[in-house]
């Protein structure tokens, strides 16, 4: 047994090859700041590792704060290709790295139109962030967790992401898939229209309507009844449209 987790062991480091054939033995180092400055952008992407402090702030637009051990900082990417600011740990052996660490990128936007997550990634607001049209892609492991203001939101999360959602918005759409679910019961919109296929509940707020299906065993919770309409127009799961 001894010379099997030898073997394994090897196996591990040996896969870490190029440029970062020493990431899996190279300490963390001491938590240090980097500032970086990138072109424009008004998307974001993010993976592995990685979480991202979103503030609204025309003035810092265009630089980022990056926070974390100094022997992993300069092994994340932050590049801008079309509009899109990506967030890429190139770390090779997260795998077998010890959990306990965290790297925290602050990142200065204008505006924004798109958040992609993938893999341990999360994504958080303090403050609220003014939208005009936001498309959330969710297929990550860990949380987005957003104050918003403004117009429309899409989202689709899959996975097992959990999408926490405050503030205000005219519309909200949607579909949340797999085992993710939505927390949207400190969003008030105007109008909702949600798709669920999870096996876990979701909360909404529609002040005037909501068109929702739900095709799984996971309901959907709502806060107010709203004031237009309220239509269940597909339920081929057990869950149920329920008032909290």
């Amino acid at each position: 047994m001894r010379y099997f987790n030898i073997i394994i062991v090897l196996l591990m480091l040996s896969s870490c090859g190029g440029e970062h054939k020493d990431d899996c033995i190279t300490k963390l180092g001491k938590v240090v700041s980097e500032q970086r400055d990138v072109i424009p952008f008004d998307k974001l992407y993010v993976e592995d590792r990685i979480k991202v402090f979103l503030v609204q702030d025309s003035i810092n637009y265009g630089r980022i704060e990056l926070n974390g051990p100094s022997n992993l900082l300069n092994q994340i990417e932050s590049t801008v290709t079309d509009n899109q600011l990506r967030l890429i740990n190139t770390n090779t052996c997260n795998f077998i790295r010890s959990f306990n660490y965290d790297i925290n990128v602050y990142v200065y936007v204008k505006e924004l139109t798109e958040i992609h997550l993938e893999s341990i990634a999360e994504v958080v607001s303090n403050d609220t962030i003014n939208i005009n049209f936001l498309n959330i892609f969710h297929p990550a492991l860990s949380d987005i967790n957003l104050i918003l203001s403004g117009d429309e939101v899409f989202i689709r999360s899959r996975n097992s992401a959990s999408t926490i959602l405050r503030g205000n918005l005219r519309v909200l759409k949607g579909s949340v898939e797999e085992i993710s679910n939505l927390d949207a019961q400190y969003l008030v919109c105007e109008e909702v229209y949600i798709d669920t296929h999870s096996p876990l509940d979701c909360y909404i707020n529609a002040t005037k309507g909501m068109y929702l299906k739900i095709l799984n065993s996971g309901n959907i919770f709502y806060i107010n009844e709203p004031t237009d309409y309220k239509i269940l127009a597909e339920q081929t799961g057990s869950g149920q449209l329920l008032k909290k």
